[in-house]
């Protein structure tokens, strides 16, 4: 196999669920600061009446948001003392939100976890987030970087933004599996693909 592509959320860890509570610190940060933070959830209503959050993964598979120490909700880094499953959601505690009117405040904020908390991947498997910003080409020819990655059903789509200079019209869509997708180097920032294009 050449290459196959994960979501952050695939991990062989298994779920940390209602651990000892984590160092009760809360700290405002930039995001220019903090470059390895992904989203990976969206927070929902409040839970019960302590100021516990519904948070919603972007995938059904969510371990690490549940191995996460700690999460960045908006601009503001939280310590997480509790998380586990609750049916679709994760019911999650992090310190100093402690009544519901507290966490209502935070619904609908997009969750940000640290890339450190993804599990290390296999040789030749590759985090979707490692791929975007990548120089998609086929030999001499550059379709263009990588700006998103998406499920079709059956295998991962690469959406390649054209350079500037492209006159063909809309983004490029590659299938990212074996039979085109010839090598993927992180170091050097390319993904050579056989694939002919548009024209």
């Amino acid at each position: 196999m050449v290459a196959s592509v994960m979501k952050p959320e695939m991990s062989a860890v298994e779920p940390v669920t209602d651990r000892a509570p984590a160092a009760a610190v809360t700290t405002a940060v930039s995001f220019s600061a903090t470059p390895n933070l992904i989203a990976l959830a969206k927070v929902g209503r409040p839970y019960g009446l302590t100021g516990a959050l519904h948070w919603y993964p972007y995938s059904k598979d969510a371990q690490t948001l549940l191995k996460a120490r700690e999460v960045m909700i908006g601009t503001t880094m939280y310590a997480v003392t509790r998380s586990r499953r609750h049916g679709e959601s994760i019911v999650a505690e992090i310190v100093g939100v402690t009544s519901p009117e507290a966490a209502a405040r935070l619904t609908n904020k997009e969750i940000f976890v640290d890339k450190s908390y993804f599990a290390p991947l296999a040789e030749g498997e590759y985090y979707w987030i490692d791929l975007l910003g990548l120089t998609c080409a086929n030999g001499e020819r550059i379709f263009g970087e990588i700006a998103e990655i998406f499920e079709s059903g059956a295998h991962p789509i690469l959406r390649v933004k054209r350079p500037a200079t492209d006159p063909t019209p809309g983004d490029e869509l590659i299938p990212f599996v074996d039979a085109i997708v010839r090598s993927v180097n992180i170091a050097a920032r390319r993904v050579d693909v056989d694939w002919e294009g548009l024209e």
